[in-house]
């Protein structure tokens, strides 16, 4: 039997992993380049994977019945677990759906995220100062 893998969101110390989400979406026939791009971050991976699949259900609604069918099936099929247990692992994870005329990918990464106390953290410089001594 294998020891379980740790659970970053639950290390010691000032350490904690978080979950770097991006969403492109990208017309079929025009370019390569994407014509949406979203990213955001996310305290667990959970929470990174309820997000996509919420986005992507919501794109599935518009879909004929049988791709929608399917399309769900994907959606809310059996691999949460492993998705999550990937990620805990520090692996980047992925899923993508073609709707209409438009290829929408959705990609997450976890990241190691720290906090500093206040009393660290660097002061911000007034507007119009400049650390050389001259003015803007």
């Amino acid at each position: 039997m294998c020891d379980p893998d740790p659970d970053p969101t639950h290390s010691e110390g000032a350490e904690l992993h978080a979950y770097w989400c991006e969403r492109s979406t990208y017309p079929l026939l025009r370019g390569s380049a994407p014509d949406a791009f979203v990213r955001y971050s996310v305290p667990t991976a959970a929470e990174a994977l309820r997000r996509f699949r919420v986005e992507a259900r919501a794109l599935a609604e518009a879909m004929a019945p049988e791709a929608r069918r399917e399309a769900l099936e994907r959606i809310d099929g059996g691999g949460r677990v492993r998705t999550i247990a990937a990620l805990h692992r520090g692996r980047t994870c992925g899923f993508s759906l073609g709707h209409g005329d438009r290829w929408t990918e959705w990609t997450v990464r976890p990241y190691l995220a720290f906090t500093v106390a206040a009393r660290h953290l660097l002061s911000v410089l007034p507007p119009k100062c400049c650390p050389c001594g001259a003015s803007r």
